[in-house]
C-alpha cells in the first residue's frame, strides 16, 4: 500500500469532500497543498479541522513561468517524506487528474501513490444551476478558454454540450462566439459552492479566474 495518496478537496464546500478523502486527509502525517492566491485548497483543509502543524504549503504563483522547477522540487519533497516512512497527502481543489496542480508534480514522481477523485467544478456547477451537462448519445467538451477566435470556434462546434474552464482569459472571444452563433445557450458561475459564488448573466461580467462557463448548443 502506499504511504502517498492524492485526494480531490471537492469545488469549495467542505462538505463535499467525499468520507474516503476525508479519512486520507486526517490519517496523514503531511498534507501537502497548493498554495496559491485563491487559498481555496487550504481554505477547506482548515474547515476540515487539520491540524496547522500537519499542513504544509506548496507555492503555486499562477501564471508563474517556473512551475517546472517548483514543481520537480515539490515531487522531491514528497519523496523524501515517503521515504521517511511518513503517510502524506497531497490534497487539491476539485478532481486531481483534472486541470490541477497535482499534474505538474506527477511526472517527476518515482514513487507508488493512490488517487481519491473529488468533484469537479464543473459538476459543481452543473448541480448548483441544475444544467445537464450531457445525455444519452450526447458529446461533452470540456475545454480550457484561448484567446483565439478561430480555434475556440472550432472546438465549440464540435459538441452539443461544452464547459470551458478559466474563461476570463477569452472573455471577449467567447462573447463573438455567442453572439454569432443565436442557437447557444449559457450559464456562468465562479467559485462554485463557497461563500464567493457568483451567478453571472453577461459574458463581458466575467472578472474572476475561477470562473467557468457552460453552453449548451442547440440544433
Amino acid at each position: 500500500m502506499s504511504l502517498f495518496k492524492v485526494v480531490g478537496l471537492g469545488p469549495g464546500d467542505p462538505e463535499l469532500v467525499t468520507l474516503k478523502g476525508y479519512n486520507a486527509i486526517m490519517a496523514a502525517d503531511v498534507v501537502f497543498y497548493p498554495k496559491t492566491s485563491l487559498n481555496s485548497a487550504e481554505t477547506i483543509l482548515n474547515s476540515l479541522g487539520v491540524k496547522s502543524g500537519n499542513m504544509k504549503p506548496l507555492e503555486f504563483p499562477i501564471g508563474s513561468d517556473k512551475i517546472s522547477i517548483l514543481s520537480q522540487r515539490y515531487a522531491e519533497m514528497i519523496m523524501k517524506a515517503e521515504k521517511s516512512g511518513l503517510h502524506s497527502v497531497y490534497a487539491v481543489e476539485g478532481e486531481p487528474m483534472l486541470y490541477s496542480t497535482f499534474l505538474d508534480i506527477m511526472p517527476y514522481l518515482q514513487i507508488e501513490f493512490d488517487v481519491i477523485p473529488g468533484i469537479s467544478s464543473m459538476n459543481g456547477i452543473s448541480a448548483a444551476m441544475k444544467i445537464i451537462l450531457a445525455t444519452k448519445d450526447q458529446t461533452l467538451l470540456v475545454l480550457p478558454a484561448v484567446n483565439d477566435y478561430d480555434y475556440m470556434e472550432k472546438q465549440i462546434l464540435l459538441s452539443r454540450n461544452i464547459v470551458i474552464f478559466k474563461a476570463i482569459r477569452a472573455r471577449e472571444v467567447i462573447r463573438k462566439i455567442i453572439e454569432k452563433n443565436k442557437n447557444m445557450e449559457y450559464y456562468i458561475m465562479s467559485h462554485v459552492s463557497t461563500e464567493k459564488e457568483r451567478i453571472y448573466n453577461n459574458i463581458d461580467d466575467i472578472k474572476d479566474y475561477m470562473t467557468i462557463v457552460v453552453i449548451k448548443r442547440y440544433t
